[in-house]
């Protein structure tokens, strides 16, 4: 005795579309109480912080030759 269950296509869609969302549902209360709700990583909260003004400003220095109608009116 072989017995065959035959599943319409839209309910196997339906079925489908059900279970991604019950694994995406899982992912995020995983990650959810992994981060604990703050989007924080845990590993690095007992990190000390690193103060913003260790590095120096960056300065942008643009050097012009010439004037600046000599370059256009060569060609």
């Amino acid at each position: 005795m072989e017995f065959y269950l035959e599943i319409d296509p839209v309910t196997l869609n339906l079925i489908i579309l059900v279970a991604s969302y019950v694994i995406l549902l899982l992912v995020f209360l995983i990650s959810c109480v992994l981060y604990d709700c703050r989007g924080k990583d845990p590993s690095k909260e007992c990190a000390p912080e690193v103060p913003a003004d260790t590095q120096p400003p960056i300065r942008l220095v643009v050097m012009q030759q010439g004037s600046p109608g000599t370059h256009w009116a060569k060609g």
